[in-house]
């Protein structure tokens, strides 16, 4: 969105970006560098989720964040969450008319993703887990098996909840019938799934009312998330989580990206107001 945006438009502001970096992602930092030279630069740590959340948490707290717009495009699901929560906990009068933007994206390579390096939880996001309690392990399915199977295999749970994109709020039919594959395909691969539902890829508060819903029910246990769908269901996720503080949203580090074919951008964007999503309109 910033390359998109008008040259010399942004006043002031942060640009968040990767350590360790591609030659490609270095050109395209660049570039928008040019374009706007006000905007700040942001480093994030790929394989440290203290020092990135520390890096989001430091940056957005010296920002004047009023009528901002903040794209989270291209944010990682775990950089999302971090973003999600230091915003959360800023003061509504520092963030009043801030909006969050987020552009679908288009056809998407397979796979996307190399090998997980790493299944963790959410700085942020740890929740409270008991030795005594049996793991239930829900997995918003996206459009990567072996990250999903990953992360059954470092939780091991007794129950594992699976849920879908639901068509009629999916981003395109093709996405939404690769998801249904997948998941189908996952789900065949277990007898311990206790329990199916269907999600929203596109309304934040959908999924969280969606996850409210499913798991109404069941025996106590420790709850894990694994949000592997769109930006913004991950977001429904953390705002769930943020009204469940017992709840534990965890995340699949992987080692690359197929980052010359990852995606394309896609026709529709979403904007949401802060103040509506954490429920203070």
């Amino acid at each position: 969105m910033a390359l998109a945006a008008p040259e010399g438009r942004s006043a002031s502001g942060l640009t968040f970006v990767s350590n360790g970096r591609s030659e490609k992602a270095q050109a395209n930092v660049e570039s928008i560098r040019l374009r706007h030279p006000a905007l700040k630069q942001v480093e994030l740590f790929l394989a440290d989720p203290l020092a990135t959340a520390a890096a989001i948490s430091e940056a957005v707290a010296g920002e004047d964040l009023r009528d901002a717009l903040i794209d989270v495009s291209s944010f990682r699901r775990e950089e999302l969450l971090m973003l999600l929560e230091v915003l959360r906990t800023t003061k509504p009068e520092r963030r009043k008319g801030c909006d969050l933007v987020y552009v679908s994206a288009g056809k998407m390579s397979d796979p996307l993703s190399g090998n997980v390096t790493q299944c963790r939880s959410v700085v942020g996001f740890a929740g409270e887990i008991w030795p005594s309690r049996p793991t239930r392990l829900v997995v918003l399915m996206g459009f990567e098996i072996p990250r999903a199977r990953a992360i059954i295999e470092a939780y091991e749970p007794r129950y594992l909840v699976l849920g879908m994109g639901r068509e009629s709020e999916s981003m395109s039919k093709e996405l939404f019938e690769r998801n249904k594959a997948f998941f189908q395909e996952l789900k065949s691969n277990y007898d311990n799934v206790e329990n199916t539902f269907e999600f929203s890829a596109r309304e934040p508060l959908s999924v969280a009312a969606e996850l409210t819903e499913a798991l109404s029910k069941g025996a106590q246990s420790n709850v894990v998330l694994a949000p592997l769908h769109t930006k913004l269901s991950t977001i429904g996720v953390g705002l769930y989580a943020q009204a469940h503080r017992e709840v534990q949203v965890c995340y699949a580090e992987v080692g690359a990206y197929n980052e010359e074919t990852y995606s394309t951008t896609g026709g529709d964007s979403y904007v949401f107001s802060l103040s509506e999503l954490f429920g203070e309109a």
